[in-house]
C-alpha cells in the first residue's frame, strides 16, 4: 500500500516518477514509481545519514555492479541506480503482494505446496545472490514478498554497503536480532552461509508463525542463537532436516545455496506461486498509479544546462549534403549494409528522404501516438551519457522547436572484462522505453576509441568485433542482453591505461565520417595493467566521457593523447 510523500520527499528520482512511499527502515526510504513506459517501479533512496561517507558509496558501487547482473526468478528485475546521487538510488520492477510478515501475521503460516515454493523460490534467490559474489545480510520476513508469481527476495545489494560502514563508524552490527547467524555475533563477517542461516529461520517463521528462537528481547534472542537448539515444532517432517542442518552453529556445518536445491524436498518439482490475496498486475490502460504520477520529464530536458556545457552540445544537427559528422542521415535511423548478412536493416527510429534534419511520413511507425508524430517527423536524434548513472547511454529524440524529447533506450554498459591481450567486452543491457515501434540495435553501432590528440577534429575508431543484429527491441521485448567486443593492439601492456567506446548509431552519424572529437555518447573503461601475474585486471567503474573542448580537444577525456602519455609515464 502506498503512503503519501513527505513535504522533504523527491518528485523524480533519475527517470522515475515518484507517486508514494512504499515503506521505510533503518537503510532508506522505499518509493512507489513509475519509469518513462509507466511501469511500476520500487525505488529505493538511501538514507542521508549514510551518504556523507565516502567510503559507503564507494562500497555502495561496488554492490550496484554486482546487483546488475543477478538474474532469477525469485529476485525483482533490476532497473536502474545512481550511486553518485546525493542520495543514492537503486530501482527495482515494483513486485505486488504482501510480506512474509504481513501475509502470517493476516492469514496465519504456509501450509504445503505455499510452503515448499516458498523455501524453494527463496533458496533459488540465495543461490543466484551468491553465485556473483554477493552476500544479502538481511534476510527476514520482511524483505520477502509473497508475489503472484512466488516469493520475491528484496533488498539484496545494500545491507552490505550499510552494515560495513556502521562497523567502520561504530564497531555495531546491522541486522535484525533472531535473524543473524552466531559467527556474526561472535564477531566474524558475514558470508554466503550467514545468508543460509537466516533462510533455515525464514522457512521456520513461514511454517509456524513464530521465529525458531522464539520472540524476546534483543539480548535474550542473542543467547538463543548463541547457545540453544532451534524450536522446530511445526515445521513439517519433510523439511525440518534441512532447515535444522541450515540452522547449525557452525557455518561450516550448513550446506550452501546450491546445496540446498539438491536436497531431496525442494528437488521435486512443485508449485511456483505461493497461495496469497496478492494483488493482480495492473491493466496499464486503467493503472491508478498514471493518475497520481508527476508529469513526464525527457532525460534531454532534465539535463538540458549540461548539454549546452559541450562545445556542440549534445544535439548535433544535420549537415546536409556534406561529408562530415551529421545528426542524421538524412532520415532518423537511417539504414546500413549489416556485414553479418549483407541485408539492408534500419534501426527502427524512422526512415525516407527527409532533408534538413526530418523525414517522410513513411519513416513514422505505424503505431506512433499523435503526440509523437511531429519528433518522429521532424526530430534530431541525441546519445549521451546520463550523468545520475555513469555507465549508462541515453539515446533520445529532440524536437526541432522546443517541446518535450522522448527517451527511445537506456544502454547499460557497465559490466565489462578484459583479457590478458587487453581485449574488451562490453556487456550491454538494453531497456526500450516507448510502448510503440521498435528499435534495432547492430555491431557497427559500437566503436573503440583509443586516443584522441589536441590536433585531432575527429575520433579514430576501432569497430566491435561482434558482428549482425545484436537485438531488436519492441514494446513487447523491451529488453535485451548482448554483449561487445573489441580487439586491442597494445597487447597487455603493463601500465594503467584508458579506451572508450562509443556508440555510434547511423542515425546520428554517417557511415562515411568519423564522429568529431566533442561527440559525447561514449564511456570510459579502465585497464589496470596485468601486473606481476600478467593475469587480465579486474574490471574497474566505468565513467562518462566528458566532452567539453578546449583547443579543439576534449582536456577531460579519458583518452586525451596528452593525459594518456602522462598516465603512462606514471
Amino acid at each position: 500500500m502506498r503512503v503519501s510523500l513527505v513535504p522533504d520527499d523527491p518528485a523524480h528520482l533519475g527517470p522515475f516518477r515518484v507517486l508514494g512511499r512504499l515503506g521505510s527502515g533503518g537503510m532508506g526510504v522505499v518509493y512507489a514509481a513509475l519509469d518513462g513506459r509507466d511501469r511500476r517501479a520500487a525505488v529505493k533512496c538511501v538514507h542521508r545519514s549514510h551518504t556523507a561517507d565516502q567510503g559507503f558509496r564507494d562500497r555502495f558501487a561496488r554492490e550496484v555492479r554486482l546487483v546488475r547482473r543477478v538474474r532469477a526468478t525469485a529476485l525483482p528485475t533490476f532497473l536502474d541506480a545512481d550511486t553518485r546521487a546525493d542520495s543514492p538510488w537503486l530501482a527495482t520492477e515494483y513486485v505486488p503482494g504482501p510480506t512474509l510478515d504481513e501475509y502470517v501475521r493476516g492469514h496465519g503460516p504456509l501450509r504445503g505446496d505455499s510452503l515448499i515454493a516458498f523455501a524453494l523460490g527463496t533458496a533459488e534467490a540465495l543461490t543466484a545472490i551468491h553465485s556473483v559474489g554477493v552476500v544479502h545480510r538481511d534476510l527476514k520476513p520482511g524483505n520477502v514478498i509473497l508475489a503472484p508469481d512466488g516469493p520475491k527476495v528484496l533488498d539484496f545489494g545494500i545491507a552490505r554497503a550499510v552494515e560495513e560502514s556502521a562497523l567502520t563508524r561504530t564497531g555495531g552490527l546491522v541486522g535484525t536480532p533472531g535473524w543473524i547467524s552466531p559467527e556474526q555475533y561472535r564477531g566474524a563477517d558475514a558470508t554466503d552461509r550467514s545468508d543460509v542461516f537466516a533462510w533455515g529461520a525464514l522457512v521456520a517463521y513461514a511454517a509456524t508463525g513464530v521465529g525458531p528462537f522464539g520472540a524476546a528481547a534483543s539480548d535474550v534472542l542473542v543467547s538463543r542463537v548463541l547457545s540453544d537448539p532451534p524450536s522446530l515444532d511445526g515445521v513439517p517432517e519433510t523439511l525440518r532436516g534441512v532447515v535444522e542442518r541450515a540452522l547449525a552453529k557452525e557455518p561450516g556445518l550448513r550446506p550452501d545455496a546450491a546445496g540446498l536445491l539438491t536436497e531431496p524436498v525442494l528437488a521435486v518439482p512443485a508449485p511456483r506461486a505461493v497461495a496469497t490475496s496478492a494483488e493482480p498486475a495492473p491493466d496499464r490502460s486503467v493503472d491508478p498509479w498514471r493518475e497520481h504520477a508527476p508529469p513526464r520529464r525527457s532525460w534531454a530536458r532534465r539535463h538540458r544546462g549540461a548539454l549546452a556545457v559541450g562545445a556542440a552540445g549534445f544535439v548535433l544537427a544535420l549537415m546536409a549534403g556534406t561529408g562530415v559528422w551529421s545528426m542524421v542521415d538524412e532520415r532518423l535511423g537511417g539504414g546500413t549494409d549489416d556485414p553479418a548478412d549483407g541485408s539492408t536493416v534500419d534501426d527502427g527510429t524512422a526512415g525516407g528522404g527527409g532533408t534538413e534534419g526530418e523525414t517522410t511520413d513513411a519513416a513514422v511507425p505505424d503505431d506512433v501516438p499523435e503526440e509523437y508524430r511531429s519528433l518522429y517527423e521532424s526530430g534530431n536524434v541525441t546519445v549521451a551519457p546520463d550523468p545520475e548513472a555513469g555507465d549508462t547511454l541515453v539515446r533520445a529524440i529532440e524536437p526541432a522547436e522546443g517541446g518535450e524529447a522522448l527517451d527511445q533506450v537506456r544502454l547499460h554498459m557497465g559490466g565489462h572484462s578484459w583479457s590478458d591481450t587487453m581485449n574488451l567486452t562490453v556487456t550491454v543491457t538494453a531497456e526500450y522505453l516507448p510502448d510503440f515501434g521498435e528499435l534495432r540495435l547492430h555491431s557497427n553501432d559500437f566503436a573503440k576509441v583509443e586516443r584522441i590528440d589536441p590536433e585531432d577534429e575527429s575520433l579514430t575508431t576501432t569497430p566491435a568485433n561482434s558482428g549482425g543484429t545484436l537485438a531488436t527491441l519492441s514494446p513487447e521485448e523491451p529488453t535485451a542482453e548482448f554483449s561487445v567486443s573489441f580487439m586491442s593492439l597494445s597487447n597487455g601492456v603493463p601500465h594503467d591505461m584508458y579506451f572508450a567506446v562509443y556508440y555510434t548509431p547511423t542515425a546520428v552519424v554517417r557511415e562515411s565520417a568519423r564522429p568529431e572529437v566533442d561527440y559525447t555518447g561514449g564511456l570510459c573503461y579502465l585497464w589496470r595493467g596485468p601486473g606481476d601475474s600478467f593475469n587480465a585486471p579486474d574490471p574497474e567503474e566505468v565513467t562518462p566521457i566528458d566532452a567539453a573542448l578546449s583547443g579543439g580537444s576534449p582536456v577531460n577525456s579519458c583518452v586525451y593523447g596528452p593525459e594518456q602519455d602522462l598516465l603512462q609515464e606514471g
